[in-house]
């Protein structure tokens, strides 16, 4: 069985001896997965820059090509003047077309860009059966990205559900929020795609006893890609300026991700709080617990989310959480510390409620218990049952025409 993975968002990675690389989306545990579906060809894009073999193995998941086929394709998206080149979405398109002809079961995760939609289309000229992942919400990821992303908002937006609702299978990673707003006609399981270790007692009798023992300075963080707007962090560095201003100063901003952050450092600079804020870059998953362990809040400002992984992962690790209440973070937080998306006030509000320690330990123990309904072993085995069935079903109608 040949099994095709497309996603348009993630890139794969080069350093220069050759190794390859991916973002903390996906973990040998991730591919593993879908490997165990068949021979795997994992499709993405590639990134232009070739990276000295101890920054990526620094920053990066490192892959093992030699259990998967890896399909490079161009980047049509950085810079972004090559989405207009003809000749390379051609290119791009064609190598696509290739692989779904290929392959005898075709998973699409993310649908909303140029290469996992030009996959779904080929799944219907070639009759291949095929999964959908459904990972967030077209409208806010666009309307919250640029002033262009406003602009096609709307069509993405239509055009997720027209794929969604014709997908002979889904897979969502919410309960409720992307099933509501992407309904499908065909087989459906709601299952995180977060990968946690076994919840550890200890981990929750050790941030219980930093917060006894009291502290003057609180570290706060944030995981999401700096250089992407509807992440939200500005609004973090808004809401310390706003603390600052009232002569708190108590909280330490880490932000962990990939990207250069200098319009997140710039604003930190001109509003006065750069010597909160602290770039940590890019983290490879198996650094991810060490870096929660250090912080004593949680805070995910993004304007655009699914079922936010890092939001989960935080939680296993026994630190309080505040969040946007968007996509299906409502699912995962308490109603007491969400606020609205680029709300300053509400973070800075969140800020010093969760400041207190009484508060504090409420929550790490809510969170905690919380983090229990992604115990990695259910999740893996409905995942695991439902994928099967996926693959091995015979007669398959292929994604609608």
């Amino acid at each position: 069985m040949k099994v095709l993975f497309v996603q348009g968002g993630s890139r794969w990675k080069f350093d220069t001896a050759g190794a390859l690389y991916t973002d903390s989306n996906f973990s040998e545990a991730v591919w593993e997965r879908y490997r165990a579906l068949g021979d795997l060809t994992v499709l993405l894009r590639r990134e232009d820059k070739v990276y000295d073999p101890r920054e990526a193995a620094a920053r990066f998941n490192r892959c093992s090509p030699g259990q998967m086929a890896c399909a490079a394709l161009p980047d049509l998206y950085r810079p972004a003047r090559r989405l207009l080149n003809p000749a390379l979405r051609r290119q791009v398109r064609r190598a696509i077309a290739r692989e779904v002809q290929a392959a005898d079961r075709v998973i699409v995760r993310s649908p909303g860009n140029f290469y996992t939609n030009t996959a779904l289309a080929c799944c219907r000229r070639y009759r291949r059966p095929c999964l959908v992942e459904v990972t967030g919400f077209a409208w806010e990821g666009s309307w919250y990205h640029s002033p262009a992303g406003k602009l096609l908002a709307p069509w993405r937006e239509l055009r997720c559900r027209s794929l969604v609702a014709r997908a002979p299978w889904a897979v969502y990673v919410t309960q409720k929020a992307l099933q509501h707003r992407y309904p499908c006609q065909g087989e459906t399981l709601g299952c995180s795609d977060v990968e946690l270790a076994p919840l550890d007692p200890a981990v929750l009798a050790a941030r219980l006893a930093r917060i006894g023992a009291g502290q003057k300075t609180l570290v706060i963080g944030t995981a999401g890609f700096l250089d992407v707007a509807c992440k939200g962090q500005r609004w973090v560095i808004e809401a310390l300026a706003l603390l600052r201003r009232k002569g708190d100063t108590r909280f330490r901003y880490q932000l962990a991700g990939a990207g250069t952050g200098r319009a997140l450092l710039d604003r930190a600079r001109r509003l006065g709080v750069a010597d909160q804020v602290r770039l940590m870059g890019s983290l490879p998953r198996h650094r991810m617990d060490a870096w929660y362990d250090g912080l004593d809040i949680y805070l995910h400002p993004s304007a655009s989310e699914g079922l936010c992984r890092s939001i989960v992962e935080a939680m296993s690790r026994g630190v309080p959480v505040a969040c946007t209440r968007a996509g299906g973070n409502p699912e995962l937080a308490n109603p007491a510390f969400l606020f609205g998306r680029r709300d300053a006030a509400g973070i800075a509000a969140a800020l010093e409620r969760l400041a207190e320690p009484e508060a504090r330990a409420a929550e790490v123990r809510r969170s905690f218990e919380a983090a229990r309904a992604f115990d990695s072993q259910a999740l893996d085995r409905a995942r695991k049952d439902f994928y099967q069935a996926f693959v091995h079903e015979e007669d398959q109608n292929p994604c609608a025409d």
